[in-house]
Order: structure tokens, then sequence, then C-alpha cells
């Protein structure tokens, strides 16, 4: 059985940074019985200032498929990752603007890491969160490219569109394979909240930053008719950003109360879900989105941005993939939901349950498997 060694931010008991663990969750879950998972990572959560109890510090914790070495936020020393790597037949590398990422990519520059290494991008290419901090990210990536860095290592994308923005940024010679995230196993059940004529419960459910495009989905409810609910769930990553967004939360008409309802435990997303009508989530750009396929594993219609690979073309009644420059018709979508009876909108949760149970059962991890074992 060969191992790969995971090198992450953060994982589990964690969930404030969504996507990436819920990957590598999903990830272990399903191939944990063909490959000895090992994950690297930090001792505690996005901003936390403690380490989560009951973990054991550099030592190997068995945590569902997988067994964790956390180390202290500093820990991502050079010794530690010669050390796992020299124990693993490839090593997989979650993103490259971390410090652990450079560590690592310098270390198999100067060959103290034989075996092979594998970048997830998770994402960060695309144009709209690489459009974030632009500048500081080109340097970044040119000082990399300059060193010889991505010499000798290769990506993971999610799609061919992924692969071409990676290309983009770190050559044509990058060499990519696409393996799409796995989604969670979910349940056929519907519990859909009341829905009367009139009335739209909406949900935003992600990180509070500028990627999110909360502030969009805000001015998107500004002229909704009826009694509309906005609950807002999410970490609060960027303060200043939250701050121009509560100002235009208070600026919403009467008929639409709001409440931040603080973080969300990713064990709990999809009954959270289940509570709402409407997921509005027009987020700049996912490589996934596993909240997406969340909402719909609850029964709540995603209303998100064309930045993302879901598109629901074939069944639009499940979900809608709006243009983010055509305001106007996610004004339209929302004022059609909120005037819905409970039977129409029953419907169409029906249709986002059972494409979510459709897209967990499919056998998707068969790119993964390419992967991992073409590490000799």
């Amino acid at each position: 059985m060969k191992t790969i060694l995971i090198i992450m931010g953060r994982y589990l008991p964690g969930y404030k940074d969504g996507g990436p663990v819920r990957s590598i969750k999903n990830l272990t879950d399903r191939l944990g019985n063909e490959y000895n998972f090992k994950i690297l990572t930090t001792d505690r959560d996005h901003g936390d200032v403690s380490a989560y109890p009951g973990v054991k510090v550099n030592e190997w914790n068995k945590t569902g498929n997988a067994y964790v070495y956390y180390v202290n936020p500093n820990g991502f020393t050079k010794e530690i990752i010669i050390k796992l790597a020299s124990e693993a037949d490839m090593v997989y590398l979650c993103g490259c603007f971390n410090d652990y990422a450079r560590t690592t990519l310098a270390l198999k520059r100067r060959n103290q890491i034989t075996g092979k290494v594998v970048i997830a991008s998770m994402g960060l290419f695309s144009p709209g969160a690489f459009q974030i901090k632009k500048w500081k990210k080109s340097i970044y990536m040119l000082i990399l490219k300059a060193a010889g860095y991505f010499k000798n290592v290769e990506w993971s994308a999610t799609s061919q569109e992924e692969v071409k923005q990676i290309k983009n940024i770190v050559g044509n010679g990058a060499v990519c394979h696409i393996a799409q995230d796995l989604p969670r196993q979910v349940e056929s059940k519907l519990n859909l909240t009341e829905k009367k004529q009139g009335e739209l419960k909406v949900i935003f459910l992600s990180r509070i930053s500028r990627k999110k495009n909360l502030s969009f989905a805000i001015d998107r409810l500004q002229n909704i008719k009826g009694k509309i609910t906005f609950d807002i769930y999410g970490t609060m990553e960027d303060d200043e950003y939250w701050k121009e967004c509560e100002t235009k939360l208070k600026k919403l008409p009467d008929n639409i109360s709001w409440n931040y309802k603080g973080e969300a435990d990713s064990d709990n997303v999809i009954d959270i879900f289940s509570n709402y009508h409407v997921f509005l989530f027009p987020t700049l750009g996912e490589n996934y989105g596993h909240v997406i396929f969340e909402a719909l594993a609850g029964g709540c219609i995603p209303i998100i941005s064309d930045q993302t690979p879901w598109d629901f073309q074939k069944t639009p009644v499940a979900g809608k993939s709006l243009p983010l420059k055509q305001t106007e018709k996610w004004t339209k979508e929302l004022q059609q939901f909120a005037n819905m009876s409970q039977e129409e909108l029953c419907d169409q949760s029906k249709q986002a349950i059972q494409y979510a149970i459709n897209e967990s059962e499919r056998d998707n991890a068969g790119d993964y498997r390419k992967i991992f074992n073409s590490s000799n």
C-alpha cells in the first residue's frame, strides 16, 4: 500500500478553512482503504491561539482514514518535512503560497526530497482569487519560478479550465493532472423549512472574505419584495471587509431582516442548509465548491456565480449559475423564489437533493488513483 504524505495548513478537527479541509477529508474517506494517508498540518484552526484539545503534538494521531501529525504554527521545519517525506511514496502539497509550501519546494529543488511532489492548486490561480493581492502574488510566483522551485514537480487541478489557469501563471511546461474534488456521502431526505408565497429565507455560508463576495449578495437583495430573512454564516477572515458589508446590511430596507449567525461546524452544514430556501453565493472563484454541493444535499437551491464548475445547464431547477455582470438576472431569480409556493419550492428541493445524491454516488476517484499510483 502506497503512503501519501499530504501537507496542508489546517485539517480536522478544524473547519474554518472550509473547502480545503473538506476536500482532503472526502479524499481520505473515499480512498483511505487503498492508500496509507499521512497528513502534516498545524495544531490549531484558522485564527486560534491555542492547540486543539486532545490532540498529540509532534506525534501521529489517527483521524478517520488518515494519520495526522500536528505541529505548532512554526513547526514546518526542514527536518520534519524531510523525515516525513522520506517515509512516503509521494508528497501531495496543498497550495503553494504558504511557508510549508516554500520549504517543501526548496527541499525538492535541492533533491532533499527524492519522491514525487504534486501541488494541488486549490483554485488559487482562478482570475477572481488571484486578483486579490495580485501584485504580491505575482511577484511571489516570479521569485519561485526564478529559483526553480517548480522544476520536477507536478500539479493537480480539478478541471481543464484550472489547468489553463495554472499554465498561465506557472508556464506552459507545467505538468498537470485533472482530478475533480470528491463530494461527501449524503442521505436521501427532505426536511425543508416552511415556505409561504411572498417570503424567502436566504443563507450565505462561507468565509467572510472578498473572494466570497458577500457585498455583492447584499446588493442583490436590496430590491427584493416580500418578507426576506438573510442569515450569514462564516469565519471572520477579513474584518475590514466585514465592516464594509455591515454598513450595507444596515441600509437594507425594512422588509429584509439579517443576522450574522457565526461559524458553521462542517458536520452540521447540510442540516443548516435544510432550514433555508436559497443559498446566495456570488463567489469570485471556486475550483469545486463543497458548500454548493452541501446546499444541494440540504435541499437549499444554490444561486451562484458562473465562476465555479457548477453550471446546472441540464438541471436548471436544481440551481442557478449566473454571470456576475448581469446583476438584473440575480434580482429576477431571487424575486421568483420569493414568489414561489411551498409546493413549487418543494419540487425544486427534491431535484436538488437528487442531484447531490447522483454526484456523491459517481465513482470519480479514478483520477486520484492515477496520480497516486504514478509516484514511483
